[in-house]
């Protein structure tokens, strides 16, 4: 204290979570299981997820990746842990927030796709993109890999 700080606060990381917040660990886990439920409502609302993921169950699959409890999360953060605020945050006056990361922006042939090429070139993630997914950007490609590896069908292959 009483010091200059000559730091770039620009370039400073910034809090994205209190552990010492004023909420119980039960009111958390209730506001994520409601964050879940308007996950799934708005993959409900959304033309393009009902498309992709036509069941229910696979709409809440989906609201319950990490996307949807990192949204949560940093809501919760933002508003200060007031609950109300946040849960009016979740569902603003133009619907619910839709939270998508790259498994669900990929459809089932690019995800085939990319299955195909995983088993030509391994893990030669510019000769994947290049001769198999050349309209995805590497990172992309790379983010799918790592979400890709959690799921059964990475199991299946192994």
């Amino acid at each position: 204290q009483g010091e200059s700080d000559n730091r770039n606060q620009q370039k400073m990381e910034m809090k994205v979570w209190d552990p010492d917040n004023p909420l119980t660990d039960r009111q958390i886990d209730q506001f994520l299981v409601v964050a879940r439920a308007v996950g799934t409502f708005a993959r409900a609302l959304d033309c393009s997820s009902s498309i992709r993921q036509p069941s229910l169950h696979m709409s809440a699959a989906a609201a319950s990746r990490d996307i949807t409890l990192f949204h949560a999360m940093d809501t919760l953060q933002r508003n200060g842990y007031d609950l109300a605020k946040a849960m009016s945050t979740l569902v603003p006056q133009g619907g619910p927030v839709l939270c998508r990361d790259e498994m669900e922006e990929w459809s089932a042939s690019e995800a085939m796709l990319f299955e195909e090429a995983l088993e030509k070139y391994g893990k030669d993630f510019n000769d994947i993109r290049q001769d198999f997914l050349p309209w995805k950007s590497l990172a992309s490609i790379v983010q799918f890999y790592y979400m890709w590896k959690t799921t059964d069908r990475y199991i299946q292959q192994v």
